[in-house]
């Protein structure tokens, strides 16, 4: 049965003196990443890992990344890839999920390890099975994360189409920008290293910054880049001088995925950078192992589509668009996202009746044929490639990041003021496209306010959430006929509560400052910010400028410019520029 460390390292064997990694201008060759691996390897081993114990992991990217995960899986451990900006609640839901044998955290991490762990409490570490590679954490429905266990076999195949189909050579050089926490990141990380091929790590900084990230893909030559969208947005909102043809001369390959792609989007890439990248849009939940469908995108949009397709499957994999009632969809027709393959994921960990929900066996062709019920809706165009027709379930994707509506409301019920709450999502809400999430709660306590059940979610759901989550009291929640939530209702409330003008709880105008900083608070999830304190180093990154803009382009200034949020990166400046405008 083959391992991924080891075809690495026979790839080491090969080419010992190409550069493997490279991050902030420091290096390592094949030959220092197959030394590292097997001193991380033999650490751990003396540290009490064996066989079949997992290894949690809260680093952010850096050039021990690639060591550690080769290390782990040559001791025959299972790699669990921790976000440090996980909040302490779903941190220790995770940690006692995944239980395992050892934490390892860089000195860059600030991150609350639960006192049960450093102590043990009793637990035993868990027993994997000799095939797992690695678990990644996706959201759950009732408020608890779910991990779900990769086995090496399923990654191996994958990654060895992906090298085949776009033809990955030892001349190229990958972008690294997803979180180690995010699937995303096991094609950009290790496709490469079984070629020859160099991996460029990109900073946490760079990569929310849009002209930071074009500013690095050019000084580090890459040549196959993958991004979610909204990177891809972002890129496109810069000015021409700083994003332009020349940026991507060495680009050969974008791989595009994590959530729907418009037509608009290519478009927009296309008159900016022209037709000489080739560009693929790719889909595939966590679940499935990475990618299991793509789509070569041609210069003319896909008759019949709306959004860009993810076209068709990749091999060993066949996927099946059903109704209801489970028959087959004809072309046309929506229906739920079946994936077929021996290669999907082995499970959720812990969860035997959560696995058998969607993890299930369906005759095609005659043969039993291990299935993935994805909760996407899709459908077949003419032409037989699959469109993306969003969720069967109250599940949306922001910044890459599966959420499920349900688990942000079971987490806000926790609350013991919280009388009932509801959430609801609609698209259109910020300039660069992205789900807009409101939030609203009943309450019997009068000093219940707004920011105290933000600070609430801020220690349970994921940074993004409550970035684009704004929270709004009711006095009762509206009902339909059937004495169910009237979440129609809710979204048309969100249009009258957005139309506020902009004064104080006295009634009296705010100053430009206030206001300013009013909008820091919400669209960074923040309370009392410091006027003096950075934009970007509280949290904010490309995306969350150009929604600031909006906001200030339409409530203060039209005037104001993407290059104010930059150059005048605190409150007091920026304030102080937008005045200069107002004068």
């Amino acid at each position: 049965m083959q391992r991924l460390e080891k075809l690495i390292f026979e790839q080491a064997d090969r080419t010992p003196e190409a550069v493997a990694v490279e991050h902030n201008g420091a290096r390592l060759t094949y030959r220092e990443l197959k030394e590292e691996a097997l001193e991380v390897c033999r650490e751990l081993q003396e540290s009490g890992l064996v066989s079949g114990f997992s290894v949690a992991v809260f680093q952010h990217r850096s050039l021990a990344t690639l060591p550690l995960m080769l290390g782990i899986w040559e001791a025959g451990g299972v790699v669990v890839p921790i976000n440090p900006n996980t909040p302490p609640k779903m941190l220790e839901a995770m940690l006692h999920d995944a239980s395992p044998r050892i934490i390892l955290m860089d000195a860059t991490v600030k991150t609350h390890v639960p006192e049960f762990m450093n102590n043990g409490n009793g637990r035993q570490p868990a027993v994997y099975q000799s095939d797992d590679c690695y678990v990644i954490y996706t959201s759950g429905s009732e408020g608890r994360p779910k991990g779900v266990i990769g086995t090496h076999q399923s990654l191996i195949q994958y990654l060895n189409w992906q090298v085949k189909e776009f033809a990955v050579q030892g001349a190229d050089v990958f972008s690294q920008t997803a979180p180690l926490s995010f699937d995303f990141s096991l094609k950009e990380l290790l496709a490469p290293l079984l070629c020859g091929a160099r991996v460029c790590l990109a900073d946490r900084n760079t990569v929310m910054d849009a002209r930071k990230f074009v500013e690095w893909a050019y000084d580090s030559k890459v040549t196959v880049m993958c991004c979610v969208p909204t990177l891809l947005r972002s890129m496109l909102q810069l000015p021409s001088s700083q994003a332009n043809r020349e940026v991507f001369q060495s680009l050969r390959a974008l791989l595009i995925s994590g959530d729907m792609l418009r037509w608009d989007d290519v478009s927009g890439w296309r008159e900016r950078f022209g037709n000489d990248v080739a560009l693929f849009n790719l889909y595939g939940p966590t679940e499935s192992t990475v990618i299991k469908l793509f789509y070569p995108i041609p210069e003319t949009r896909a008759a019949g589509s709306t959004n860009v397709p993810v076209g068709r499957p990749i091999d060993d994999a066949d996927v099946l668009v059903v109704d209801e009632n489970h028959r087959v969809c004809a072309a046309g027709e929506t229906g739920q996202i079946v994936i077929l393959s021996p290669w999907l994921a082995r499970g959720y960990l812990n969860s035997e009746q959560m696995s058998a929900r969607p993890f299930c066996t369906v005759e095609y062709k005659g043969h039993q044929r291990r299935a993935y019920r994805s909760g996407d809706m899709g459908r077949w165009l003419i032409d037989g490639n699959l469109e993306l027709m969003g969720r069967k379930d109250r599940q949306v994707k922001i910044r890459g990041y599966r959420i499920e509506l349900n688990e942000i409301e079971s987490v806000l019920s926790q609350h013991s003021a919280v009388t009932d709450v509801a959430v609801v999502t609609f698209s259109g809400f910020d300039q660069d496209g992205l789900a807009g999430i409101a939030c609203y709660f009943t309450s019997e306590d009068p000093n219940l306010t707004e920011k105290e059940l933000r600070s609430f979610a801020r220690e349970r759901l994921l940074p993004p959430v409550v970035s684009l989550t704004r929270f709004y009291r009711l006095d009762q929640l509206p009902l339909s006929a059937n004495g169910k939530v009237d979440r129609q209702k809710l979204e048309s409330l969100f249009v009258v509560v957005e139309d506020q003008t902009t004064e104080s709880a006295d009634g009296e105008s705010q100053t430009v400052q206030q206001r300013i900083s009013i909008m820091w608070e919400e669209l960074l999830a923040l309370e009392s910010i410091n006027p003096e304190a950075n934009f970007f180093e509280l949290g904010g990154d490309s995306m969350t400028a150009i929604r600031l803009l909006r906001r200030m382009r339409e409530e203060i200034h039209p005037a104001v410019k993407l290059d104010d949020v930059y150059e005048f990166p605190s409150i007091s400046q920026l304030s102080n520029r937008v005045e200069q405008l107002l004068a």
